[in-house]
């Protein structure tokens, strides 16, 4: 048992050691690229803070604690002198911090300082790359996605989880849950386009919108000019759209999403054909969308597009039955199906999956139709091949419906 303990003990004390060596190399390298003439010691010296850790951390916590306090002191006098020096940065005093905890954290798990390591150098590797990011994003974006996180960890939990909303069959929780989670896809797609692939060229475009929008990419992508590649994006764009609302449809409704898998993977793979049949040349046009999909107005409205929609479901197939829900999804097509879709994949009603899978998809066809419209509008009829294309994925789609009403 001892032998077993003084093992335990042995590997928990070089890893620390190794650890805390290869961080004050790292913070070494990074010191002398960068120049500076201050710094709080050698690789030698972070060994030794992380030795110091480890060893008052085995012998008692009041200890460890006086320990970092002890160091806590030095290291502000240390601070202050760099204060005279006219520098103001406290990374050698954070990695100083982390690197004294070594010892306390190989405590927890044997994973967490090889973790916490890998962070510490991917930040000071990253520096660069990260403050470029960060000059580049608007500040009102970081003001607002701060705002739409608090309200969704403040607001979520307190939210009930009854149906208490009349007419309404989906409690207030799966509502702003449903916000959340599109809201999040959204943006995803936002960020990356925007920040990190904003001159990867039109097909990118037409991928990401197709999960941030379809239906604005279209609009976007119309504008252009006539090009196979423009409008073989366009198709994309909507054949990302199939996957990005069975992965939405799944998070809410695995039952559902298994019926919908082959017609929307089907329908993609055929808007990828579509794609490389229309591709001829190359095309370094790229457009990002300037409406970010947290600002609250935004995520409100969908809310209340999401209980207008569950409401209005509801009375329709409790007074009107599937037929009534099947001219409803040809109708709501021509808005934002989004909510809708939501609404059924989550709601209660007196119908049967295959009358809700019709529904979808009558409702999916619909919005083809409607962004071959905006297509022909915004292009002046010059896109005939993608307008073509998306009058085609509307009636297949259509077909999957009647499809499902058949069976």
């Amino acid at each position: 048992m001892l032998e077993s303990v003084s093992v335990e003990i042995l590997f928990k004390f070089l890893m620390v050691i190794v650890f805390g060596f290869l961080t004050g190399l790292e913070l070494r390298e990074y010191l002398y690229a960068k120049k500076s003439p201050v710094t709080i010691g050698t690789t030698r010296t972070f060994t030794f803070i992380a030795l110091v850790g480890f060893v008052l951390n085995l012998i008692s916590k009041p200890l460890f604690i006086a320990g970092f306090v002890v160091l806590s002191l030095f290291l502000l006098v240390f601070y202050l002198y760099k204060i005279n020096h006219n520098q103001k940065g406290i990374l050698q005093i954070l990695v100083a911090f982390i690197t004294y905890n070594f010892g306390a954290l190989v405590d927890i798990s044997i994973f967490l300082v090889p973790l916490v390591y890998v962070a510490i150098v991917f930040i000071i590797s990253a520096k660069s790359k990260i403050s470029n990011l960060m000059d580049k994003i608007d500040n009102e974006e970081l003001v607002t996605f701060s705002k739409f996180l608090i309200l969704s960890v403040i607001i979520l939990p307190i939210l009930p989880k009854e149906n208490v909303i009349p007419y309404v069959s989906i409690s207030p929780f799966k509502i702003w849950v449903a916000v959340v989670v599109v809201s999040s896809i959204s943006y995803i797609s936002y960020i990356l386009q925007k920040y990190f692939l904003a001159s990867a060229g039109i097909v990118v475009t037409g991928v990401l919108g197709g999960v941030y929008s379809s239906t604005a990419t279209t609009v976007v992508l119309a504008k252009k000019k006539v090009d196979s590649l423009v409008e073989g994006s366009i198709v994309v764009a909507t054949g990302v759209m199939y996957l990005r609302l069975l992965v939405i449809i799944a998070i809410f409704n695995m039952t559902l999403a298994e019926m919908l898998v082959i017609p929307f993977v089907s329908l993609f793979l055929i808007s990828l054909v579509i794609f490389l049949f229309l591709k001829e040349r190359k095309n370094n046009i790229t457009d990002s969308f300037d409406s970010n999909p947290l600002e609250m107005e935004v995520a409100f409205v969908f809310a209340g597009l999401f209980i207008v929609m569950a409401a209005i479901t509801q009375f329709v197939t409790t007074h009107f039955g599937n037929l009534g829900l099947q001219i409803l999804s040809v109708i709501v097509g021509f808005t934002d199906i989004d909510p809708f879709i939501l609404s059924l994949v989550q709601g209660k009603y007196a119908v049967s999956n295959s009358n809700l899978v019709q529904a979808i998809l009558i409702a999916v066809a619909s919005n083809n139709i409607l962004k071959a419209i905006y297509l022909g509008v915004f292009s002046k009829w010059q896109m005939k091949k993608a307008f073509g294309s998306l009058i085609l994925l509307a009636v297949l789609t259509l077909g999957w419906a009647g499809y499902f009403y058949l069976i």
